[in-house]
């Protein structure tokens, strides 16, 4: 394992791992881990940031969406790109031209962007997959939040830092919220170990050494827990969710190389449990979202967010706030509801009126 991917794997574990516990886990000293960090961090081939747990978000309706365009798949990947709701969008190659992820509050949301995209144009057809559960991803919780969550306006605050930097101080981030930084610690803590949020590095697509992206779709015999269990130990995927649809199974495969793709296709799709399996390579990322908006806790529009900063009682784990599937949950700017005239670590939301 080279520097930066040992790098990577601690980050991986604990996102906002001390520069000392980075340096001891990868055998560097601190210096070239900070230096090496900062580095990575300036090219923009590596952020540490946190995702929020899609529950808390009020997001439950997740859907891949496979579509075939009539003419150049450039310009529909850039439409759908721009939907609040997507959160992954790629052109890729095979029987369909671009593919993408919508993650919405319900299903009824969720026809509405589907039947949006359907009426772009050089839209042919839109094949959906709907998630029945996602077994494995970067940001992605392997369960529900707990009810009874407690989460308070300053909290929110610290999660809207912490999304445009995983890793900054709890100095720099208690000067922002209002607590000090031990206090700044606790409630970090507490957000992750309760899993409201997630810290974790992502890698840029677009650097030198990324590789190779590819999708899988997988129909299995039976339930197809013994495919699920085995691709999700397996480092090389990425991705995986059960999916009702012409296919039982979607994944991500990661690989270096055509060749090592080649064969982690072959050694899955020749399982005796696996009935057939498709695949696309993905040719150009147009987007790949992990922030999503969150209430401004400001307060000044909390009864239109409804969010309380009280308990979230038992059976009511997430906020659900007012939402668009155009413009998303608060009003912004179409590509992510971010005001652009606000730097990106003090973004505010605005709500819909």
């Amino acid at each position: 394992m080279g520097f930066d991917e040992a790098l990577v794997a601690a980050l991986r574990a604990d996102g906002r791992m001390s520069v000392a516990d980075l340096a001891q886990r990868v055998g560097a000293s601190r210096s070239a881990v900070s230096a090496r960090l900062e580095q990575l961090k300036a090219d923009g081939s590596l952020i540490v940031i946190a995702a929020v747990h899609p529950e808390f978000l009020g997001l439950t309706a997740y859907a891949h969406l496979a579509i075939r365009t009539s003419g150049r798949s450039r310009e529909t990947a850039e439409a759908i790109a721009a939907l609040p709701a997507a959160a992954f969008v790629s052109a890729v190659s095979g029987e369909y031209q671009v593919v993408a992820e919508l993650r919405l509050p319900d299903s009824a949301a969720l026809y509405r962007t589907v039947a949006d995209i359907r009426g772009l144009p050089d839209v042919e057809l839109v094949n959906t997959l709907v998630y029945v559960d996602v077994r494995k991803g970067l940001f992605m919780p392997g369960r529900p939040l707990a009810p009874g969550l407690r989460v308070d306006d300053r909290d929110l605050a610290i999660m809207m830092r912490l999304q445009a930097d995983g890793r900054e101080s709890f100095a720099r981030i208690a000067q922002h919220v209002g607590l000090s930084p031990s206090a700044t610690r606790t409630r970090v803590g507490y957000l992750v170990e309760h899993e409201v949020i997630r810290i974790a590095p992502v890698l840029s697509r677009a650097r030198p050494d990324a590789g190779l992206v590819c999708g899988i779709g997988l129909n299995v015999r039976g339930a197809g827990d013994a495919v699920t269990e085995a691709l999700a130990a397996r480092d090389d995927v990425e991705f995986l969710a059960r999916t009702i649809g012409r296919f039982d199974v979607v994944a991500t495969v990661a690989a270096r190389a055509a060749r090592e793709l080649d064969e982690t296709l072959e050694e899955i799709g020749g399982r005796e449990d696996v009935v057939s399996a498709e695949s696309w390579v993905h040719l150009r990322i147009a987007k790949e979202r992990y922030e999503w908006p969150l209430p401004d806790p400001s307060g000044h529009h909390r009864k239109s967010s409804g969010v309380s900063t009280a308990q979230l009682p038992a059976g009511r784990t997430a906020p659900r706030p007012e939402y668009d599937p155009v413009r998303g949950p608060w009003r912004g700017t179409p590509s992510g509801n971010l005001d652009p005239s606000i730097p990106a670590k003090d973004f505010r939301w605005q709500p819909l009126t």
